[in-house]
């Protein structure tokens, strides 16, 4: 819950600083940066970008534990980008309406 708590903050504070620049898309491009690193980061963790061999093979030599801790730290992650990513995503929807 505060990793959540601290990607609404992420967000606010982006929202204050393009509301004081006058500058929307200057939050477009601070919200979108932070969820578009976090998604980065969490599929870099998460073994998406390994292919189904070495995927096993990491799967085999890794702790149940080990394991746990890996996909905990990629929800945490996950957390802090979603509100920046839903932002984003309001955002350019808003500008092809």
């Amino acid at each position: 819950m505060r990793y959540l708590l601290a990607g609404c903050t992420l967000s606010i504070l982006a929202i204050i600083i393009a509301f004081a620049l006058s500058d929307w898309n200057l939050l477009l491009q601070i919200t979108g940066g932070i969820s578009l690193v976090a998604l980065v980061i969490c599929a870099i963790f998460s073994g998406a970008f390994v292919d189904g061999d070495r995927m096993a093979r990491n799967l085999t030599s890794e702790d149940r534990e080990d394991r746990k801790k890996r996909h905990s730290l990629t929800n945490k992650i996950m957390m802090i980008g979603l509100p920046n990513m839903i932002i984003a995503i309001a955002l350019i929807a808003t500008r092809f309406i």
